[in-house]
């Protein structure tokens, strides 16, 4: 995950018509970079709670609860769980999405939309479904919240734009949160549901940024409203 993050960091500051797309780059990187460290933090603590970085260990010793150090397990699942809900773009660790989308080349931003959100709801899915899902009764309730938020958040702050990327930036945000919500049904069909919701998502997606590339003025992209 964090190796496509690298590539993608890369290709949303490759147009170099203004000054835009490298800020963007360079936020999304310091950013992506701070949600990394979270990530890495999160997966020692974990490690030093069962004393393996394998999931299924990590299950084993909560549902045994043999661990000598119990007190690692809820901040490296919290940890854990921020690094991955920045990979999707989840309130409040959204604000690197509408400036990327924007400044990214309208191709680059339809990957980002669809495959890193993909890639990223399919790692929550491993960690909260094999690795944490004894312990989801800890940290479901925060990540419910910050579902709520965030189809909330998405729905409204679109609403109010007028560039057509940075609007299905939240969009992509409030769908984030819809995604969330099946994930915490922590049941077969959520798991269906979710990876349904992603396929369908991920093909609408590349569809309206096809569009978006195709709106041209002298040259480059239109994409105001």
């Amino acid at each position: 995950l964090e190796t496509m993050s690298l590539g993608v960091y890369a290709m949303t500051g490759l147009r170099r018509t203004s000054p835009r797309p490298t800020e963007a780059a360079v936020k999304y990187f310091l950013l992506g970079s701070f949600a990394a460290a979270l990530l890495l933090y999160g997966a020692a603590l974990l490690y030093g709670f069962s004393g393996s970085s394998d999931l299924k260990l990590i299950a084993r010793a909560i549902t045994t609860n043999s661990s000598q150090m119990n007190g690692l397990l809820l901040p490296g699942a919290i940890l854990v769980l921020i690094g991955l809900l920045f990979k999707v773009g989840a309130v409040p660790f959204h604000s690197w999405t509408p400036d990327a989308y924007q400044g990214a080349p309208t191709p680059i931003t339809g990957f980002m939309a669809a495959a890193t959100k993909a890639a990223a709801f399919g790692a929550i899915l491993r960690i909260a479904y094999v690795g944490l899902e004894a312990s989801r009764w800890d940290w479901r309730v925060g990540v419910g919240l910050i579902a709520a938020a965030t189809m909330i958040v998405g729905a409204v702050l679109s609403v109010t734009q007028t560039d057509v990327k940075r609007l299905l930036a939240y969009s992509s945000v409030a769908h984030a949160g819809f995604i969330l919500v099946g994930l915490l049904s922590f049941d077969g069909n959520g798991i269906a549901g979710v990876m349904f919701y992603l396929v369908a998502y991920g093909l609408a997606t590349l569809a309206a940024f096809a569009i978006v590339a195709m709106i041209r003025q002298g040259g480059s992209e239109a994409t105001h409203l």
